[in-house]
C-alpha cells in the first residue's frame, strides 16, 4: 500500500512537472509573437509558417524538403501590420467560408498557429512589392473564396502560394521561378505549388525568422 501511495505521488508530480514545462513553453512562444521585429517590415514582405493544425501537416507530408506549410504577404493598414492570406478551416465568425483573409501579423504568428516562422523580401525595387501587397489588398476586399481545388490555372479562387504567385507575377516577378512539386498522397495527386518552391526562391532574402 505504502509501495502504491508512492508511485501514484511519483507519478502526480511528474505529471506536474511536464504540465509546468509546456506552460513554460507556451509562455515563451505566446512572449516570442509579441517581440516581432515589425519597425523592419515592409509593404510585400512575404510571411511564412509552420503550422500546427491537419492540414499544415498534409502540406508537409507532401514536400517532405520543406519548411513551411502556410505563406502569406505584410499589408500595413492604421499604423498597423495585417497578414493577407488565402486560408481554409480559420473562420473569423460562426458561417464564415474559407476565403482570402486579412488578420493581424501577431494572430498569424501566434503559439497555437506557429512552431515556426520567417520573413523575406523581394529583393531590389520595394515598389513592386509595395504594388504586390495592395494587389493582395485588393483580393481580400473582394472576398475571393480559397481554392479547394488548388488550381493554379483558375484565378476566382485562391490558394495560399496562388495568391503571393499572383500579385507578384502581375508585377512582372515571378517567384518560384518554374519550380513546382509533385505530390502523390492519397487525395492529392498531381503537381502543385508549396511554400517551399516559393521560400527558396533566389528573389528573396531571409529578414527575420524564428
Amino acid at each position: 500500500m505504502r509501495n502504491t501511495l508512492h508511485i501514484a505521488l511519483f507519478a502526480a508530480n511528474l505529471s506536474g512537472m511536464f504540465f509546468l514545462a509546456a506552460c513554460k513553453e507556451n509562455n515563451l512562444r505566446a512572449k516570442r509573437t509579441m517581440l516581432l521585429p515589425k519597425e523592419i517590415f515592409k509593404e510585400g514582405d512575404i510571411v511564412f509558417r509552420r503550422g500546427t493544425g491537419i492540414t499544415s501537416r498534409v502540406v508537409l507530408a507532401a514536400d517532405r524538403q520543406g519548411t513551411y506549410s502556410h505563406t502569406g504577404i505584410l499589408k500595413q493598414e492604421g499604423g498597423m501590420w495585417y497578414v493577407i492570406h488565402a486560408v481554409p478551416g480559420e473562420p473569423d465568425f460562426k458561417g464564415d467560408v474559407d476565403r482570402v483573409k486579412m488578420e493581424p501579423v501577431e494572430q498569424f504568428f501566434h503559439a497555437e498557429r506557429a512552431t515556426r516562422g520567417a520573413v523575406m523580401r523581394l529583393q531590389g525595387d520595394s515598389t513592386v512589392a509595395g504594388r504586390a501587397a495592395r494587389s493582395a489588398f485588393r483580393l481580400f476586399q473582394e472576398h475571393v473564396l480559397f481554392d479547394h481545388e488548388y488550381d493554379l490555372a483558375d484565378t476566382t479562387k485562391m490558394y495560399c502560394t496562388e495568391l503571393i504567385d499572383y500579385v507578384y507575377r502581375n508585377e512582372g516577378v515571378d517567384l518560384p521561378e518554374g519550380c513546382i512539386t509533385p505530390v502523390h498522397i492519397p487525395g492529392f495527386n498531381g503537381d502543385y505549388l508549396m511554400p517551399n518552391d516559393i521560400a527558396q526562391s533566389k528573389r528573396l532574402c531571409m529578414i527575420y525568422y524564428f
